[in-house]
């Protein structure tokens, strides 16, 4: 009897961690993901660009550079309210070459 307890209870072990591993695999691969279209359209632009655009403290803050670690501005613009596509975007920083399309920017994420 205790070896049919000592059975079940290994196959129950083996049976809950399979589908332990087989769950946080599946949950990596359908992740957010940022679609193409969307990275494409930043994909090389970093270099050079003289502000990004990143979340700090769940809303939209201006940064001078990549490497820059204190923003120049925090806007107003909550990054709560954005599509799931933009914040992966702000996950990495959004580049933006001048002054111009930083403008551009902020009115596109701000409407």
């Amino acid at each position: 009897m205790k070896i049919k307890a000592a059975l079940l209870l290994c196959l129950m072990s083996a049976a809950a961690f399979s589908f332990s591993g087989a769950y946080r695999s599946l949950h990596r691969v359908t992740g957010p993901v940022l679609p193409e279209e969307v990275a494409a359209r930043f994909v090389g632009r970093g270099e050079g660009a003289e502000y990004y655009l990143r979340d700090k403290d769940g809303y939209i803050a201006v940064f001078a550079g990549s490497r820059s670690r204190e923003p120049v501005r925090v806007t107003d613009i909550e990054t709560a309210c954005l599509r799931s596509a933009d914040k992966l975007l702000l996950r990495d920083g959004i580049p933006a070459a001048d002054s111009g399309e930083l403008l551009h920017l902020l009115e596109d994420l701000g409407s």
